[in-house]
């Protein structure tokens, strides 16, 4: 899996490519901790290029969240389709997350405050 980290005026953007799998955890948990020490950060996932994601993958969004949100952060997901969409809707956490079709509607919704 390629992961691009993008600093945004009001988020930062985590871009995301191929497989999300539990050999991939570890990389992307090393990407994403130092942002998740600040408080009230915005984070967008950007899933449009991601190919799957298994059950490790979706448990570090759950972890991610979890952190994000006892830190007053917010965390939009955006652009995901086909298999990696699939297993977001078929464990039902597609209702746990804000989910978005494009970046820019995931941006406004971020920076609005509508995510929790």
């Amino acid at each position: 899996m390629n992961i691009n980290c993008e600093e945004h005026r009001s988020a930062v953007v985590l871009s995301l490519e191929g497989d999300c799998t539990c050999e991939e955890v570890d990389a992307l948990r090393r990407v994403l901790q130092p942002y998740l020490e600040r408080r009230d950060l915005s984070l967008v996932v950007d899933g449009r290029a991601l190919s799957s994601i298994d059950s490790a993958g979706l448990e570090a969004f759950l972890q991610v969240a979890d952190e994000l949100r006892a830190m007053s952060g917010r965390l939009c997901l955006a652009g995901f389709s086909g298999d990696a969409l699939a297993s977001f809707q078929l464990t039902r956490l597609d209702r746990r997350f804000d989910m978005r079709s494009t970046i820019e509607e995931a941006a406004r919704s971020v920076s609005m405050g509508e995510v929790a």
